[in-house]
């Protein structure tokens, strides 16, 4: 499957503000079909990127789109704990999840999961997981993390995850969008 440009247009988001950053490792949780993979190692072509991704017709595409040259692709999920768990699918390609916003059709399917704490920390991270990004935040090791992009499912979240990362990182980007995308950098 080729990236169609609407969702290379969506990566662009994470790169309206230039990133002061040279990560040698970048992880990408939800990483659909690789348009973010793709755009990190077009930014930076020493970084190993990191990809995880549960959807099994997504992790097809993704292993298309990338090159092991470069990037290590996980299949599963990220979650709080390790172990299978359903997932909706969506009603296309990037919107399934294990929350239930609207996008999501009735439809799951079991997909493993890794615990976030079992994760290294990473120079960059991106998450990007209809609505399961303050879940894995809670558990990742940010120790050596220098910027993180991640797209929100609501406000309520945009306000946990800035309480969440303010007292270690500044903010670039922020959307004042229900569905948006942030940036912080150390």
């Amino acid at each position: 499957m080729q990236i169609p440009d609407w969702l290379h247009q969506e990566v662009n988001d994470y790169f309206v503000k230039p990133l002061n950053v040279n990560p040698t490792t970048v992880l990408d949780i939800g990483a659909n079909i690789g348009a973010f993979a793709l755009r990190a190692h077009r930014e930076w072509p020493a970084a190993r990127v990191l990809c995880y991704e549960p959807m099994p017709f997504n992790i097809d595409a993704l292993l298309r789109n990338v090159s092991a040259a470069w990037c290590q692709v996980e299949p599963c999920a990220v979650r709080a704990q390790a172990g299978d768990a359903d997932i909706y699918i969506g009603d296309m390609f990037v919107t399934g999840g294990f929350n239930r916003w609207g996008r999501q059709t009735e439809k799951t399917i079991r997909v493993p999961c890794v615990a976030a704490n079992a994760i290294p920390s990473c120079d960059l991270v991106k998450i990007d997981t209809e609505g399961c990004e303050v879940e894995i935040l809670s558990g990742l090791d940010l120790s050596r993390t220098q910027a993180i992009l991640l797209e929100y499912q609501s406000r309520a979240d945009a306000k946990t995850i800035m309480r969440m990362l303010t007292p270690q990182f500044w903010v670039l980007q922020k959307s004042g969008r229900e569905i948006g995308t942030m940036i912080f950098q150390r």
